[in-house]
């Protein structure tokens, strides 16, 4: 027994042994066929920085603002006459393309058409009057004539009374009966001559009269028109605010026309860019949001003042375009707008905006980083092709940078001030 032990134990301690020698075996293998790592010196052991070369590009002066379109043509129908609608026509539904003067609503017309009725009656009553005073006037002229006319007999012949009795051919009787002849017939005279008198006022009241009647006939027919509420202008059916049935009064909103043919576009700007925005320039239109799209457009006219509370000045553009195309400004659309100043393309230092951090730039100058503070004169959206870098953000300098200058495109936090690095151009490089 104790020697099968023995000879178990020694097996054990000889495969360990084996073991051992075949583990330092693979070890000084693997150490002799290791490959062999390049040691790497001088400038590429410098941390590489991505740079772009900057230069001044001629650069027009651009300028963004918020604002929302509307149609210059656009009207609320109101009903001008309270009555109840009795028809909605087939073609007046929201969406639908009507013409000026194409009907919308038609209203209960039963009391305005008897109204009608008595306007043309009360007329033609203030018209035979007005026609029966220039008879009686004529009459009462030819009346005045004829008392006139015996009035200067009467005196006559109390003349004639008068000089027979200084004579003593005539008695004091005569004299008396023909002084009241001619009393008698002076007041005829004068009543008749009043009369006649009054018949051109009488005539101007007819006259007055007949004018009034006139004018309630016709705004009578008018309220009979307005019983047919048609479009006032070309355009479509925003809204439609009454059913059949409905009574509306004076007033009351009847549909939305909307002409989207004429668009102005009220676009808010910054109070400070008002010397920078002059009438003609060009503005790049975007609708804000998703599904972004793009119109381009002008300046027609610039608001003379600014809103104090805001800070902001209003420029306004006008497109004409057409109403019924799929790619058209609708109205009620929230745009964004750029402002591209055409009379101030002077060269400028542009830069990326990524590139600044708290308004300090890292440009390469033989190899050490410097941090150079700037001045941002604005900002500015769009590809700058010149560079070569898929950026869209832009800042444009006041400072003054030294043409050959390495600014770094996207500088890390690792980055410091007075670090040596090695430089790699960005036109040579991939950027996503």
């Amino acid at each position: 027994m104790a020697t099968s032990r023995h000879i178990s134990f020694l097996t054990r301690a000889l495969v360990s042994i084996l073991c051992l020698v075949v583990a330092f075996a693979v070890l000084a293998l693997l150490v002799q066929t290791r490959p062999a790592l390049d040691v790497v010196s001088g400038e590429r052991s410098l941390p590489a920085v991505v740079v772009m070369e900057v230069a001044q590009i001629p650069i027009s002066r651009r300028t963004v603002g918020y604002g929302t379109a509307d149609a210059l043509q656009h009207a609320d129908v109101p009903a001008q006459v309270s009555s109840t609608v009795i028809t909605v026509p087939a073609t007046t539904r929201i969406g639908q393309v009507v013409q000026k003067g194409d009907l919308l609503v038609e209203l209960d017309n039963v009391d305005f058409a008897q109204q009608v009725i008595r306007a043309e009656l009360a007329l033609s009553a203030a018209k035979s009057e007005q026609s029966i005073l220039e008879v009686e006037r004529g009459a009462a002229e030819e009346r005045a004539l004829l008392a006139l006319k015996d009035k200067e007999l009467s005196e006559a012949e109390l003349q004639r009374v008068k000089d027979a009795f200084t004579r003593g051919a005539a008695k004091q009787r005569e004299v008396d009966l023909a002084t009241q002849k001619t009393i008698a017939t002076s007041s005829t005279a004068v009543n008749a001559t009043e009369s006649a008198n009054r018949f051109p006022a009488r005539e101007e009241q007819a006259s007055s009269t007949v004018s009034t009647k006139l004018a309630e006939l016709t705004l009578a027919e008018e309220n009979l028109r307005r019983c047919k509420v048609v479009s006032p202008i070309d355009g479509v059916i925003q809204n439609l605010d009454v059913r059949v049935g409905e009574h509306v009064t004076i007033g009351k909103r009847i549909a939305r026309i909307v002409n989207s043919g004429s668009m102005e576009i009220p676009l808010r700007l910054p109070s400070y860019a008002r010397p920078h925005v002059n009438l003609l320039d060009s503005v790049q239109l975007r609708s804000a949001g998703f599904g972004k799209r793009y119109w381009n457009a002008h300046v027609t006219r610039i608001a003379p003042e600014d809103d104090s509370q805001s800070r902001t000045m209003i420029i306004y553009i006008d497109v004409e375009q057409n109403p019924i195309s799929s790619t058209r400004i609708p109205p009620g659309l929230f745009l964004r707008g750029v402002v591209a100043n055409t009379k101030s393309m002077t060269p400028r230092w542009v830069v990326p905006r990524r590139a600044l951090r708290d308004d300090r730039i890292l440009v390469v100058r033989d190899s050490i980083l410097q941090s150079v503070p700037v001045v941002i004169d604005y900002s500015m959206t769009g590809e700058i092709p010149e560079f070569g870098l898929p950026d869209l953000d832009w800042a444009i300098l006041e400072t003054p940078l030294a043409v050959g200058d390495l600014v770094v495109v996207d500088p890390g936090g690792s980055l410091r001030d007075g670090m040596s690095v090695r430089s790699i151009l960005a036109s040579e490089v991939a950027l996503e």
